[in-house]
C-alpha cells in the first residue's frame, strides 16, 4: 500500500497539467490506507494543505469528507458534520445528508440506515441508495456488512417491483462489489440454493452476474493457500 500511495504522490506532485493531476489524486483518495497517506488526506480536505495547479471543488471535498469517515478518522464524525455545512447546492447538501448514516463509525448507526432503505418508502432517490448501500459494503466495512448480504438478496424481489429497471443491478453491484471473502461468497450461494425453482430467472441471473467477480477472487484467494 505504501508503495502504491508513494507513487500516485510523485504522480501528482509531477504532473503538469491538472488533468493528470486529478486523475493521480482521485486514484490516491480511493485507495489509501496508511496513517500518512490519510494524514495527507485530511490536511488537504480541512484547506491545510493545497495541492499546487489543482484547484478542487466542493464535489472533491465531499469525497474526501466520505473517503476519510471509510477509513475511520478519529474525527470522522465531526468531519462529516462540517462538510455538510461547506455544501451550498441543494440537491448534493441533500444527497450527502441521506448518505451519512452510511458513512458512521458506529454500526448501529450502519445497520439502522440498512434498515431504512430496506422501506421501498425511503427509496425514492435510487442513485442516493445505491451509494449508501455502497459504503456500508466498501472493502474498509466488508467484515461488518456481511450479516446484510442475505437480507439485501432477500429485498431484491421488492426492489424490481418499486424501482427503475436498472436498480436491481445497480442495488446488487454496490451489495457485492466491496466483498471478496469466502464467507460472503458462500452467503450468495446459500441464498440461491435456498430459493424455489420459480424464483425470477432473471433475478438469478443478475446475481450471479454481479456475484461473479467476487466468486473470481474467492476462487483465486484459495487456489494461491493451496
Amino acid at each position: 500500500a505504501l508503495g502504491i500511495e508513494r507513487v500516485l504522490r510523485e504522480g501528482i506532485g509531477n504532473s503538469e497539467s491538472s488533468g493528470r493531476k486529478s486523475a493521480y489524486f482521485s486514484a490516491f483518495r480511493s485507495v489509501v490506507t496508511t496513517a500518512e497517506g490519510v494524514a495527507f488526506l485530511n490536511r488537504v480536505w480541512s484547506r491545510e494543505e493545497t495541492i499546487p495547479g489543482l484547484p478542487l471543488a466542493e464535489t472533491d471535498e465531499t469525497t474526501m469528507a466520505e473517503q476519510l469517515a471509510l477509513r475511520s478518522h478519529p474525527r470522522a464524525s465531526e468531519i462529516l458534520a462540517e462538510q455538510l455545512d461547506r455544501i451550498e447546492n441543494p440537491d448534493r447538501r441533500a444527497r450527502f445528508q441521506f448518505v451519512m448514516p452510511a458513512l458512521a463509525a458506529d454500526p448501529g448507526d450502519r445497520s439502522a440506515f440498512f434498515a431504512r432503505i430496506a422501506d421501498p418508502a425511503n427509496r425514492g432517490r435510487e442513485p442516493w441508495v445505491v451509494s449508501g448501500l455502497r459504503f456500508l459494503n466498501h472493502p474498509l466495512r466488508a467484515v461488518e456488512a456481511l450479516d446484510q448480504i442475505r437480507p439485501a438478496l432477500e429485498e431484491l424481489i421488492e426492489v424490481r417491483d418499486t424501482g427503475d429497471i436498472f436498480f436491481p443491478r445497480n442495488w446488487l453491484d454496490a451489495l457485492l462489489s466491496g466483498h471478496n471473502s469466502a464467507r460472503s461468497a458462500e452467503i450468495v450461494r446459500e441464498f440461491l440454493r435456498d430459493q424455489r425453482q420459480d424464483y425470477p430467472i432473471r433475478l438469478r441471473q443478475l446475481i450471479l452476474q454481479s456475484a461473479d467477480p467476487l466468486f473470481r477472487s474467492v476462487a483465486i484467494l484459495e487456489s494461491q493457500d493451496n
